[in-house]
Protein backbone atom coordinates (compact mmCIF):
# COMPACT_ATOMS: atom_id res chain seq x y z
CA UNK A 1 0.00 0.00 0.00
CA UNK A 2 1.33 3.40 -1.00
CA UNK A 3 1.10 6.27 1.51
CA UNK A 4 0.28 9.55 -0.22
CA UNK A 5 0.76 12.99 1.32
CA UNK A 6 -2.54 14.78 0.70
CA UNK A 7 -4.59 17.44 2.48
CA UNK A 8 -7.14 16.37 5.05
CA UNK A 9 -10.85 17.03 4.60
CA UNK A 10 -11.48 20.77 4.20
CA UNK A 11 -8.02 21.40 2.80
CA UNK A 12 -7.08 22.07 -0.83
CA UNK A 13 -3.32 22.14 -0.59
CA UNK A 14 -3.47 25.91 0.06
CA UNK A 15 -4.57 26.72 -3.47
CA UNK A 16 -5.75 30.37 -3.56
CA UNK A 17 -8.54 31.89 -5.64
CA UNK A 18 -7.70 35.23 -7.31
CA UNK A 19 -9.64 37.75 -9.39
CA UNK A 20 -10.57 41.41 -9.91
CA UNK A 21 -13.68 43.11 -8.52
CA UNK A 22 -15.60 46.38 -8.70
CA UNK A 23 -15.38 48.34 -5.41
CA UNK A 24 -18.66 49.79 -4.06
CA UNK A 25 -19.66 52.03 -1.17
CA UNK A 26 -22.16 49.40 0.00
CA UNK A 27 -19.48 46.73 0.32
CA UNK A 28 -17.03 49.01 2.11
CA UNK A 29 -19.70 49.93 4.68
CA UNK A 30 -20.79 46.34 5.29
CA UNK A 31 -19.77 44.20 8.28
CA UNK A 32 -20.89 40.97 6.63
CA UNK A 33 -18.73 37.86 6.55
CA UNK A 34 -17.31 36.24 3.43
CA UNK A 35 -16.70 32.50 3.16
CA UNK A 36 -17.47 32.21 6.86
CA UNK A 37 -14.85 34.81 7.73
CA UNK A 38 -15.84 38.03 9.56
CA UNK A 39 -13.89 41.26 8.97
CA UNK A 40 -10.59 41.35 10.89
CA UNK A 41 -9.38 44.90 10.20
CA UNK A 42 -8.91 47.63 7.62
CA UNK A 43 -5.25 48.13 6.75
CA UNK A 44 -3.98 51.49 5.46
CA UNK A 45 -0.35 51.39 4.43
CA UNK A 46 1.97 52.66 1.75
CA UNK A 47 5.28 54.14 0.64
CA UNK A 48 6.11 57.68 -0.49
CA UNK A 49 9.17 59.56 -1.70
CA UNK A 50 9.88 63.27 -1.36
CA UNK A 51 11.69 65.53 -3.81
CA UNK A 52 15.02 64.71 -2.14
CA UNK A 53 14.51 60.97 -2.55
CA UNK A 54 13.83 60.26 1.13
CA UNK A 55 11.36 57.43 1.74
CA UNK A 56 8.36 57.46 4.10
CA UNK A 57 6.26 54.44 5.03
CA UNK A 58 2.90 54.98 6.77
CA UNK A 59 0.66 52.41 8.48
CA UNK A 60 -2.60 52.36 10.38
CA UNK A 61 -4.63 49.28 11.31
CA UNK A 62 -8.30 49.96 12.05
CA UNK A 63 -9.82 46.88 13.75
CA UNK A 64 -13.27 45.77 12.66
CA UNK A 65 -14.55 46.46 16.19
CA UNK A 66 -16.63 43.30 16.41
CA UNK A 67 -17.37 41.57 19.74
CA UNK A 68 -14.27 39.93 21.20
CA UNK A 69 -11.90 42.21 19.29
CA UNK A 70 -9.21 42.80 21.93
CA UNK A 71 -7.16 45.97 22.17
CA UNK A 72 -3.50 45.81 21.21
CA UNK A 73 -0.47 48.03 20.86
CA UNK A 74 -0.65 48.32 17.07
CA UNK A 75 -3.58 50.71 17.11
CA UNK A 76 -1.72 53.91 16.50
CA UNK A 77 -0.31 55.54 13.42
CA UNK A 78 3.15 54.28 12.44
CA UNK A 79 5.54 56.35 10.35
CA UNK A 80 8.98 55.17 9.27
CA UNK A 81 11.44 57.22 7.24
CA UNK A 82 14.95 57.19 5.82
CA UNK A 83 15.41 60.90 6.65
CA UNK A 84 18.55 61.11 8.79
CA UNK A 85 19.38 57.42 8.29
CA UNK A 86 21.52 55.49 5.82
CA UNK A 87 20.65 51.87 6.63
CA UNK A 88 16.90 51.97 5.96
CA UNK A 89 13.64 53.27 7.39
CA UNK A 90 13.46 53.98 11.12
CA UNK A 91 10.43 54.72 13.28
CA UNK A 92 9.58 58.43 13.48
CA UNK A 93 8.40 59.71 16.89
CA UNK A 94 5.31 61.34 15.36
CA UNK A 95 3.40 58.09 15.79
CA UNK A 96 3.67 58.21 19.57
CA UNK A 97 1.46 61.29 19.63
CA UNK A 98 -1.27 59.87 17.40
CA UNK A 99 -4.71 58.89 18.66
CA UNK A 100 -5.40 55.13 19.03
CA UNK A 101 -7.84 53.52 16.61
CA UNK A 102 -10.22 52.37 19.34
CA UNK A 103 -13.81 53.57 18.95
CA UNK A 104 -13.13 54.82 15.43
CA UNK A 105 -16.28 56.29 13.83
CA UNK A 106 -17.26 55.07 10.35
CA UNK A 107 -19.98 56.94 8.42
CA UNK A 108 -21.34 57.13 4.88
CA UNK A 109 -21.63 60.75 3.78
CA UNK A 110 -22.98 61.27 0.26
CA UNK A 111 -20.44 59.54 -1.98
CA UNK A 112 -17.63 58.73 0.46
CA UNK A 113 -17.06 56.48 3.46
CA UNK A 114 -15.41 58.36 6.34
CA UNK A 115 -13.36 57.02 9.26
CA UNK A 116 -12.75 59.49 12.09
CA UNK A 117 -10.91 58.98 15.35
CA UNK A 118 -12.79 59.26 18.63
CA UNK A 119 -12.77 62.98 19.59
CA UNK A 120 -12.76 62.01 23.26
CA UNK A 121 -9.49 60.09 23.05
CA UNK A 122 -6.10 61.72 23.63
CA UNK A 123 -3.72 62.10 20.71
CA UNK A 124 -3.52 63.72 17.31
CA UNK A 125 -6.70 62.80 15.38
CA UNK A 126 -6.98 61.16 11.98
CA UNK A 127 -9.57 61.37 9.20
CA UNK A 128 -9.74 58.93 6.28
CA UNK A 129 -12.12 58.95 3.30
CA UNK A 130 -12.72 56.37 0.57
CA UNK A 131 -14.79 56.01 -2.58
CA UNK A 132 -14.52 53.67 -5.58
CA UNK A 133 -12.65 56.50 -7.34
CA UNK A 134 -10.49 58.26 -4.75
CA UNK A 135 -9.36 58.43 -1.13
CA UNK A 136 -7.70 60.71 1.39
CA UNK A 137 -5.74 60.12 4.61
CA UNK A 138 -4.95 62.83 7.13
CA UNK A 139 -2.95 62.43 10.31
CA UNK A 140 -3.14 65.74 12.19
CA UNK A 141 0.16 67.64 12.06
CA UNK A 142 2.00 64.84 10.25
CA UNK A 143 0.47 63.68 6.97
CA UNK A 144 -2.13 64.87 4.46
CA UNK A 145 -2.39 62.81 1.26
CA UNK A 146 -5.04 62.07 -1.36
CA UNK A 147 -5.24 60.21 -4.63
CA UNK A 148 -7.08 58.02 -7.14
CA UNK A 149 -7.69 54.30 -7.51
CA UNK A 150 -5.49 52.24 -9.78
CA UNK A 151 -8.44 50.32 -11.19
CA UNK A 152 -9.91 47.88 -10.57
CA UNK A 153 -9.93 46.27 -7.12
CA UNK A 154 -8.14 42.94 -6.81
CA UNK A 155 -8.90 40.24 -4.24
CA UNK A 156 -7.79 36.77 -3.23
CA UNK A 157 -9.15 34.01 -1.04
CA UNK A 158 -7.08 31.33 0.70
CA UNK A 159 -9.36 28.52 1.95
CA UNK A 160 -8.48 26.27 4.84
CA UNK A 161 -10.35 24.17 7.38
CA UNK A 162 -9.09 26.12 10.42
CA UNK A 163 -6.99 28.98 9.04
CA UNK A 164 -7.36 31.11 5.96
CA UNK A 165 -7.79 34.63 4.64
CA UNK A 166 -9.87 36.77 2.29
CA UNK A 167 -7.86 39.82 1.23
CA UNK A 168 -9.58 42.74 -0.52
CA UNK A 169 -7.05 45.07 -2.13
CA UNK A 170 -7.40 48.65 -3.38
CA UNK A 171 -4.24 50.38 -4.67
CA UNK A 172 -4.28 54.19 -4.81
CA UNK A 173 -1.77 56.57 -6.38
CA UNK A 174 -1.27 59.40 -3.87
CA UNK A 175 0.34 62.79 -3.37
CA UNK A 176 0.42 65.38 -0.61
CA UNK A 177 2.66 66.20 2.34
CA UNK A 178 4.41 64.26 5.11
CA UNK A 179 6.27 66.18 7.82
CA UNK A 180 5.96 69.27 5.64
CA UNK A 181 7.59 67.62 2.62
CA UNK A 182 5.82 67.17 -0.71
CA UNK A 183 5.53 63.45 -1.43
CA UNK A 184 4.21 61.06 -4.05
CA UNK A 185 3.59 57.36 -3.73
CA UNK A 186 1.13 54.49 -3.51
CA UNK A 187 -0.96 52.95 -0.76
CA UNK A 188 -3.02 49.87 -0.10
CA UNK A 189 -6.52 50.45 1.36
CA UNK A 190 -7.30 46.87 2.27
CA UNK A 191 -10.01 45.14 4.34
CA UNK A 192 -9.00 41.66 5.54
CA UNK A 193 -11.34 38.82 6.58
CA UNK A 194 -10.30 35.87 8.75
CA UNK A 195 -11.95 33.14 10.79
CA UNK A 196 -13.40 34.36 14.09
CA UNK A 197 -10.59 35.14 16.51
CA UNK A 198 -8.05 35.30 13.71
CA UNK A 199 -5.54 38.10 13.27
CA UNK A 200 -3.00 38.53 10.52
CA UNK A 201 0.50 37.35 11.49
CA UNK A 202 -0.88 35.92 14.74
CA UNK A 203 -3.76 33.43 14.92
CA UNK A 204 -5.60 31.45 12.24
CA UNK A 205 -3.23 32.88 9.63
CA UNK A 206 -2.28 30.02 7.32
CA UNK A 207 0.60 31.96 5.77
CA UNK A 208 2.29 31.94 9.17
CA UNK A 209 0.96 28.80 10.86
CA UNK A 210 1.46 26.54 7.84
CA UNK A 211 4.74 28.17 6.79
CA UNK A 212 3.28 28.90 3.35
CA UNK A 213 4.68 32.32 2.65
CA UNK A 214 7.97 32.84 0.86
CA UNK A 215 7.15 36.18 -0.82
CA UNK A 216 4.19 38.57 -0.54
CA UNK A 217 4.38 41.87 -2.41
CA UNK A 218 1.84 44.51 -3.34
CA UNK A 219 3.29 46.90 -5.86
CA UNK A 220 2.57 49.52 -8.50
CA UNK A 221 4.61 51.61 -10.92
CA UNK A 222 3.46 54.48 -13.08
CA UNK A 223 6.01 55.08 -15.81
CA UNK A 224 6.87 58.42 -17.38
CA UNK A 225 5.13 57.37 -20.60
CA UNK A 226 1.83 57.05 -18.65
CA UNK A 227 1.72 53.26 -18.60
CA UNK A 228 1.08 51.36 -15.35
CA UNK A 229 1.89 47.95 -13.89
CA UNK A 230 0.15 47.29 -10.57
CA UNK A 231 -0.89 44.27 -8.57
CA UNK A 232 0.28 41.48 -6.32
CA UNK A 233 3.02 38.86 -6.52
CA UNK A 234 3.07 35.98 -4.03
CA UNK A 235 5.18 32.86 -3.86
CA UNK A 236 4.89 30.04 -1.39
CA UNK A 237 5.05 26.41 -0.45
CA UNK A 238 2.49 23.75 -1.42
CA UNK A 239 -0.08 25.23 -3.84
CA UNK A 240 0.16 28.80 -2.53
CA UNK A 241 1.26 31.44 -5.02
CA UNK A 242 -0.25 33.72 -7.64
CA UNK A 243 0.30 36.84 -9.69
CA UNK A 244 -2.37 39.40 -10.58
CA UNK A 245 -1.68 42.59 -12.53
CA UNK A 246 -3.63 45.51 -13.95
CA UNK A 247 -2.51 48.26 -16.34
CA UNK A 248 -3.39 51.86 -17.18
CA UNK A 249 -6.56 50.67 -18.97
CA UNK A 250 -7.75 48.55 -16.04
CA UNK A 251 -7.11 45.32 -17.94
CA UNK A 252 -6.44 42.49 -15.48
CA UNK A 253 -4.60 39.22 -15.92
CA UNK A 254 -3.82 36.62 -13.29
CA UNK A 255 -2.14 33.25 -12.99
CA UNK A 256 -1.33 30.55 -10.44
CA UNK A 257 1.57 29.27 -12.54
CA UNK A 258 4.33 31.10 -10.69
CA UNK A 259 7.73 30.20 -9.36
CA UNK A 260 10.90 31.95 -8.31
CA UNK A 261 13.85 32.25 -5.98
CA UNK A 262 14.62 34.64 -3.14
CA UNK A 263 18.20 35.81 -2.64
CA UNK A 264 18.89 36.35 1.07
CA UNK A 265 22.56 37.04 0.40
CA UNK A 266 25.26 36.62 3.00
CA UNK A 267 23.09 38.08 5.75
CA UNK A 268 20.55 35.26 5.44
CA UNK A 269 17.77 37.56 6.64
CA UNK A 270 17.14 40.64 4.50
CA UNK A 271 16.22 39.64 0.98
CA UNK A 272 18.54 41.22 -1.56
CA UNK A 273 16.54 40.40 -4.67
CA UNK A 274 13.89 38.10 -6.12
CA UNK A 275 13.61 36.39 -9.49
CA UNK A 276 10.02 35.56 -10.34
CA UNK A 277 8.30 33.83 -13.25
CA UNK A 278 4.68 34.62 -14.13
CA UNK A 279 2.63 34.89 -17.35
CA UNK A 280 5.51 33.21 -19.17
CA UNK A 281 7.67 36.25 -18.34
CA UNK A 282 10.66 36.82 -16.07
CA UNK A 283 10.36 39.51 -13.41
CA UNK A 284 12.80 40.85 -10.84
CA UNK A 285 12.53 42.73 -7.58
CA UNK A 286 15.12 45.45 -7.09
CA UNK A 287 15.36 46.46 -3.42
CA UNK A 288 15.84 50.16 -2.74
CA UNK A 289 19.27 50.61 -1.12
CA UNK A 290 17.46 52.27 1.82
CA UNK A 291 14.26 50.24 1.54
CA UNK A 292 14.68 47.99 4.59
CA UNK A 293 12.08 48.68 7.29
CA UNK A 294 14.58 48.27 10.10
CA UNK A 295 12.34 50.25 12.47
CA UNK A 296 9.89 47.35 12.68
CA UNK A 297 12.44 45.29 14.60
CA UNK A 298 13.35 41.66 14.01
CA UNK A 299 10.46 39.92 12.25
CA UNK A 300 9.97 36.45 10.78
CA UNK A 301 8.95 38.25 7.58
CA UNK A 302 11.45 41.13 7.15
CA UNK A 303 9.94 43.85 4.97
CA UNK A 304 11.65 45.75 2.18
CA UNK A 305 10.53 48.39 -0.31
CA UNK A 306 11.84 48.70 -3.84
CA UNK A 307 10.62 48.22 -7.39
CA UNK A 308 9.38 45.30 -9.49
CA UNK A 309 10.00 45.22 -13.22
CA UNK A 310 9.91 42.81 -16.10
CA UNK A 311 13.46 41.71 -16.87
CA UNK A 312 14.77 43.91 -19.67
CA UNK A 313 12.02 46.55 -19.32
CA UNK A 314 13.54 49.95 -20.12
CA UNK A 315 10.58 52.18 -19.24
CA UNK A 316 11.52 54.94 -16.81
CA UNK A 317 9.52 54.92 -13.54
CA UNK A 318 7.77 58.10 -12.40
CA UNK A 319 6.07 57.07 -9.14
CA UNK A 320 6.15 53.63 -7.55
CA UNK A 321 6.03 51.41 -4.50
CA UNK A 322 6.75 47.75 -3.91
CA UNK A 323 6.39 47.09 -0.23
CA UNK A 324 6.45 43.46 0.72
CA UNK A 325 8.11 40.74 2.65
CA UNK A 326 10.00 37.48 2.42
CA UNK A 327 10.10 34.79 5.11
CA UNK A 328 13.63 33.32 5.33
CA UNK A 329 12.61 30.54 7.74
CA UNK A 330 10.21 29.14 5.12
CA UNK A 331 12.80 28.69 2.38
CA UNK A 332 14.10 30.53 -0.66
CA UNK A 333 12.15 28.63 -3.33
CA UNK A 334 8.79 26.78 -3.33
CA UNK A 335 8.39 23.24 -2.03
CA UNK A 336 5.18 21.28 -2.57
CA UNK A 337 4.74 19.25 0.58
CA UNK A 338 1.58 17.67 -0.80
CA UNK A 339 3.29 16.04 -3.77
CA UNK A 340 2.38 12.34 -4.02
CA UNK A 341 5.05 9.86 -2.97
CA UNK A 342 5.33 8.53 -6.51
CA UNK A 343 6.35 11.94 -7.80
CA UNK A 344 8.91 12.36 -5.04
CA UNK A 345 10.70 9.05 -5.72
CA UNK A 346 10.27 9.07 -9.48
CA UNK A 347 7.82 6.14 -9.75
CA UNK A 348 4.77 6.42 -12.04
CA UNK A 349 2.12 4.52 -10.10
CA UNK A 350 -0.47 5.19 -12.80
CA UNK A 351 0.93 2.36 -14.94
CA UNK A 352 0.46 -0.28 -12.21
Amino acid sequence: MVNLTRPRRGGFGWQPLVSAFDPTLEDMMSDRSYFGMPPEALYLWGTFRDEDGEIYTAMRRIPAGLPGDAKDSRRRFYLLTTAGHEDGMHMHPAGRDSVPNDNCRRTLETDHVHWRSDPNMAGNPFHVTWSPEDCSWREEGVMDIRGTLVKPGMHWYLPGADAGMYYVANIFEMEGTILGKKVRGMIGFDPIYMYEGGEIYKTKDALVQEKLELVWYTWATRYKDGSIDAGHFTLGNDQFGFAILTNERGEVRFTYDVTGTVDFGANGYWQEGIRYSAFGEEWEFIPDPKGRLVGLGTLKNPQVDGRWRRVGDTREPDVWFAWGEAAPENGHQPVNRFTDLGDRIGVDFKKY
